[in-house]
């Protein structure tokens, strides 16, 4: 079950990351604003929450190497990304 739970983190974490790459860069964040009603950068800072904790849960079933770097590497990756989602979200509302 860890084990599931450590593939699925590493997904969701690229998952989010292209989510956020394409919100960034692309005009469908005020499309989807307008329709969500929820700024979509705080729905993918939630996402990659969730992924950062399910990659600390995938950690209990670490058994090769092989999972321990994608359980690394998933944990530098949504911590970053929530670090930085952090970021943008908190300067938009001071400046906006």
């Amino acid at each position: 079950m860890a084990q599931r739970m450590n593939l699925y983190s590493f997904i969701a974490s690229f998952v989010c990351l292209g989510l956020f790459f394409l919100f960034s860069f692309t005009e469908m964040l005020n499309s989807v604003e307008n329709s969500l009603k929820v700024h979509p950068l705080s729905i993918i800072l939630a996402l990659t929450i969730i992924s950062f904790f399910l990659g600390v849960i995938g950690l209990s079933g670490m058994k090769e190497s092989k999972t321990g770097v994608r359980s690394f590497t998933t944990l530098v990756l949504t911590s970053g990304l929530s670090i930085l989602l952090i970021f943008i979200i908190g300067v938009g509302k001071l400046l906006g």
